[in-house]
């Protein structure tokens, strides 16, 4: 059955709307708006191991896909669906998702991207679905860098967020990693190993910095490995989300060759 809300100040419509402008709310409710019927589709065509849809808001007019009874949905008029929205075009539904579960315990091994001070939301949108893609077996958020569950962010995931293992990692945790094995691969401008002939370790974390500050001195004085991405002569640098999906997509190559 489809609840109606008429009302932009109803108590409902008011938390709506703080889930997709506040940090604060997110954290504390452990909840978080989807956006766009790409990536409610991918939760209700796919069972996420990390993300459970919890709610489906739609405005009056939606009449671009059939939505399941299971899942307690609300219609409101557009003009209170474009309060909730966070974009300019909006597709007339979003869902409130939880998470499941925390991080994973402690892998013994595996392919890991490490953000560092990734500050960036589309920037980390775009390296989530990359990391989807390529077989990255998760993300480790080191630093300050942007939320996960920021709405830019998993607008530019495109979906993939259900899939992804993302966690923030502590310094300690990190030196940890480092004790068990696992070596930090970062990339760099200049005098690092060419990306297309190094060999990378099955316990990898590579590490991509700010587009501002590049990698941390610490975490660059930490790798055990340095790549550099050969560029034509006109082109100085990449995008961050570009490095970072190039090296990923390299790295699984090497591993299946």
């Amino acid at each position: 059955m489809i609840r109606e809300i008429t009302s932009t100040t109803n108590p409902t419509i008011k938390n709506l709307r703080s889930l997709i402008t506040s940090k604060k709310a997110r954290q504390e409710s452990g909840q978080f708006i989807v956006e766009g019927w790409r990536g409610i589709k991918t939760l209700l065509d796919h069972e996420s191991p990390l993300y459970q849809l919890e709610q489906l808001v739609i405005s009056k007019d939606w009449k671009n896909g059939a939505l399941p009874d299971s899942i307690d949905t609300i219609a409101v008029p557009s003009h209170v669906f474009e309060k909730i929205s966070d974009v300019r075009n909006a597709q007339g539904i979003l869902g409130v998702v939880s998470k499941k579960k925390d991080a994973p315990e402690f892998p013994t091994i595996g392919k890991f991207l490490l953000l560092d001070n990734l500050r960036d939301p589309g920037n980390l949108g775009t390296l989530i679905r990359s990391a989807i893609g390529s077989g990255f077996d998760g993300i480790l958020l080191y630093g300050d860098c942007v939320e996960p569950e920021n709405p830019k962010v998993i607008r530019s995931t495109m979906g993939t967020f259900a899939f992804s293992n993302i966690w923030n990692i502590s310094k300690e945790a990190l030196f940890q990693w480092l004790e068990k094995g696992f070596e930090l691969c970062v990339t760099t401008g200049l005098g690092g190993e060419n990306l297309y002939e190094a060999e990378f370790s099955d316990k990898t974390i590579l590490v991509i910095g700010s587009e501002a500050h590049g990698v941390s001195d610490e975490l660059f004085k930490r790798a055990a490995k340095k790549i550099t991405i050969p560029l034509q002569p006109e082109c100085e640098s990449l995008n961050a989300a570009i490095a970072g999906s190039i090296c990923m997509f390299q790295i699984t190559n090497k591993a299946r060759a």
